[in-house]
């Protein structure tokens, strides 16, 4: 009996270790609900870009806290990123940067290759005018490049946020 007790216990605990895999049907539904979701959020302009990592034009890369984000709500862009880089005329003190909100003054969707997407949008503050250049792919992972006037170029990585809106 006690034999009997262990093995089952054995048995369980392995079943309980085991990976949870997605059938292709299973891949496939959930992917096909990624690329809807990532098609509605950029169709609507209501979209939350989370980076993780940064990399200057003159510098390495470097890792990001999780709370840098990229949004667009409408017209109305917030942009929460850190700058590292070559200014070039600037306020005292370093300026804004990254971290401001403007109106989008342009918003241009591409469809690229294998589902991705290129997004441009241009913005300007009272510092700068900047241009983004978002690069989403299907699985919503993004490729984020600022070019400014006064600043040198940075580049950044992270995902979309492609939970549903309520």
């Amino acid at each position: 009996m006690k034999k009997l007790i262990l093995l089952t216990l054995m048995a369980l605990a392995v079943a309980a270790c085991s990976t949870m895999r997605l059938t292709p049907e299973e891949k496939a539904a959930k992917e096909a609900r990624e690329q809807q979701q990532l098609a509605a959020n950029l169709n609507d302009r209501h979209f939350t870009i989370h980076v993780n990592y940064m990399q200057p034009m003159r510098g390495p890369v470097k890792q990001l806290t999780p709370n840098y984000a990229l949004t667009l709500h409408g017209d109305t862009l917030i942009s929460y990123l850190p700058y590292f880089g070559r200014a070039y005329n600037v306020p005292y003190g370093g300026g804004k940067g990254l971290n401001f909100t403007a109106l989008a003054t342009d918003y241009q969707v591409a469809k690229g290759k294998k589902g991705s997407y290129q997004v441009q949008i241009k913005a300007r503050n009272e510092e700068d005018e900047f241009v983004y250049n978002i690069e989403l792919f299907a699985n919503g992972s993004a490729s984020i490049v600022v070019y400014a006037h006064e600043r040198d170029g940075i580049r950044f990585t992270g995902a979309m946020d492609l939970e549903e809106r309520r």
